[in-house]
């Protein structure tokens, strides 16, 4: 399985990928729950959730938002222990100022934190909602005072039923299959041949991978980043149309 590790994944992420494997060994070995030190992308937990889940030994991953990108991943969690993760909000006080999701990611990296420690930021309103690791919640709430400049409050959220959304546009396309190419050429309103060229280019990441291939073959749930055009997520099928195309639902991030 390491061997399969290191074939599959980058070089940016092989070590991440194998210190988690090391995590699923600790606790296949002594038959006890391990959490993964980390939240990692789709590309991560989505391997490992369907390469070493069984019906005795679940893996499994939290991000605590609703179709999460970042997750925490869990092995062997038989008695459901939470996952060791916390929610801040940042609060921006001020009337006059907006912060946007890339101030408030900015403003929390140059604490010095990992970008790997916390999961995705959700901006709602003049609020901020970060799952972090538990083991930096402190350090942000003593720290996190001002992000651009922009007097702000941090607190961690109990209740999960405060925790907003991912904003989602969704729209219903017609292709002839699941293939990359057909799918891209729907989503960006673009010719196939176009289409085509953005991903022999690397324009195009499924899960966080480049897929240059253009005649891969989508499975349904993945996410899908074309650059130029945003982040979106591929729902399965719903049906197929008179003529035989399939129906697929896609959600685009706003």
């Amino acid at each position: 399985m390491k061997e399969r590790i290191i074939k599959y994944f980058t070089d940016d992420e092989r070590d991440e990928a194998l210190n988690l494997y090391e995590r699923y060994l600790l606790s296949q070995n002594k038959n006890i729950t391990v959490f993964g030190r980390s939240f990692y992308t789709p590309n991560v937990w989505k391997w490992f959730e369907n390469n070493l889940s069984t019906r005795d030994f679940k893996v499994e991953s939290d991000g605590l938002f609703e179709d999460a990108e970042r997750r925490m991943v869990s092995f062997n969690n038989t008695y459901e222990s939470p996952f060791p993760m916390k929610l801040i909000k940042i609060q921006n006080t001020s009337k006059f100022t907006s912060l946007t999701h890339r101030d408030f990611l900015g403003g929390i990296l140059s604490l010095g934190i990992e970008r790997s420690k916390i999961g995705d930021l959700l901006v709602d309103k003049d609020a901020c909602y970060i799952p972090v690791h538990e083991d930096i919640e402190e350090f942000i709430l003593y720290n996190i005072n001002r992000i651009s400049k922009v007097v702000c409050k941090a607190e961690v959220i109990d209740s999960l039923e405060l925790i907003p959304k991912h904003s989602f546009e969704e729209e219903i396309i017609l292709v002839s299959s699941l293939r990359i190419d057909g799918v891209v050429s729907k989503i960006t309103r673009l010719s196939r041949a176009k289409a085509q060229a953005m991903i022999e280019q690397g324009q195009v990441l499924i899960d966080y991978i480049k897929i240059k291939d253009k005649s891969y073959e989508l499975k349904g749930e993945e996410r899908i980043t074309i650059r130029g055009f945003g982040k979106f997520i591929l729902g399965n099928s719903i049906g197929n149309s008179k003529s035989g195309r399939i129906k697929i639902i896609i959600k685009k991030y706003t």
